[in-house]
């Protein structure tokens, strides 16, 4: 078995190219082996193949570097790494496969844009043999340059379906580049609205990677400061930006729910718009679905201590995509006012930065405590 990895140079593969015949490991046909100035070398069918699982053909060179570069990385801290094996059982062939301590794991290296649906069938597919998948997204031009640190940070709907949550580290999105051989992290993931979120970027060179991959520490008192600020921020520009720019008036839902509970947008008490666990279910703002669920209830008569868990099903219907996820969400928020001392929907309570710096570092320790 011949892998074209980085250390091999070309003046000993054009050798290779003259004197030694190759063939493909899955239809054991003939393949030409190429080697050229600027693209990197590989291997290609001739056109005539009938082989439905060629090796490394079409693929971009930042995914075929991507995944050399991997390759030799895992070489070096497991025994056992293989380049694109194929899986029989599900005719599936990931990246590189690694088997750690009787596991196996398969590892992706996405760099295209693809359906995901075609993602989630073929993580199913691994799933269906009893492995767990990891998923490395190539690193957005976008975020090449940022620095690192507490920032915020938009994710396409393609670059979120990439985030996982792993405790205590919370929500976290691992991209590489190969180009500068670098790891983006970001960690620690809050969800702020629509695509948007506050987190941690870290940056982690190739060389100080290892296998299972490194997990950047959970933020300090310093950075969970940085994150109440930033939120506190965007969400104070999101209800300015809300009033001076809405042109449906009063027909929109949030504005509707202000007037008719007599409250200023940028008058909302502090506990309306809060990062309550799970927030992310909804894109919409935490202040525009709280203060919905609020005007809800108030609808209904219904004190805190009196909503079920039919009264949030019914509020999460009026919002696309439903979901469990939404209902728990909504219950979270009710647990959290009741806590705080609030019993009804037309309670007033002092809320300061303070007791969103609460919140934000009790979900952190909450998944450390997991851990």
């Amino acid at each position: 078995m011949v892998v074209l990895t980085a250390d091999l140079k070309r003046d000993e593969l054009r050798s290779w190219k003259e004197t030694r015949s190759f063939f493909c490991p899955q239809c054991r046909s003939p393949v030409h082996l190429k080697v050229g100035d600027i693209v990197i070398p590989h291997f290609a069918h001739r056109k005539a193949t009938a082989c439905r699982a060629s090796f490394s053909e079409g693929e971009s060179p930042q995914h075929l570097t991507g995944k050399l570069l991997l390759h030799q990385l895992l070489s070096t801290h497991s025994e056992d790494a293989i380049l694109e094996p194929l899986l029989k059982e599900i005719s599936q062939r990931p990246d590189l496969l690694i088997a750690s301590n009787d596991v196996k794991v398969p590892i992706e290296f996405q760099c295209s844009t693809i359906p995901i649906p075609l993602l989630e069938k073929r993580t199913q597919g691994y799933q269906k043999v009893g492995m767990t998948p990891i998923w490395i997204l190539h690193t957005p031009q976008k975020f090449t340059n940022i620095p690192e640190g507490v920032g915020t940070f938009q994710f396409s709907k393609f670059e979120e379906w990439f985030i996982v949550s792993t405790p205590p580290e919370g929500d976290v999105l691992l991209t590489f580049n190969p180009q500068t051989k670098t790891f983006h992290y970001f960690t620690s993931l809050l969800h702020i609205a629509g695509q948007r979120y506050i987190g941690m970027h870290h940056n982690l060179p190739i060389t100080f990677q290892f296998f299972p991959f490194i997990r950047p520490k959970v933020p300090s008192n310093e950075d969970l400061i940085r994150y109440v600020n930033l939120y506190s921020s965007k969400r104070r520009e999101d209800l300015e930006r809300w009033v001076m720019l809405n042109r449906k008036g009063i027909n929109d839902p949030f504005l509707r729910c202000c007037y008719e509970m007599r409250i200023l947008p940028v008058n909302l008490p502090t506990w309306i718009g809060v990062p309550i666990s799970g927030n992310d279910a909804f894109r919409e703002a935490d202040f525009e679905w709280q203060l919905r669920l609020l005007h809800f209830l108030k609808r209904k008569n219904l004190s805190f201590n009196k909503v079920t868990s039919y009264n949030l099903q019914q509020f999460v219907w009026g919002f696309d995509h439903p979901s469990a996820e939404k209902t728990s969400a909504c219950k979270k928020y009710i647990e959290f006012l009741i806590r705080n001392g609030l019993k009804n929907p037309s309670d007033k309570t002092d809320f300061s930065e303070k007791g969103i710096l609460y919140i934000i570092s009790e979900r952190f320790l909450a998944n450390e405590a997991q851990n």
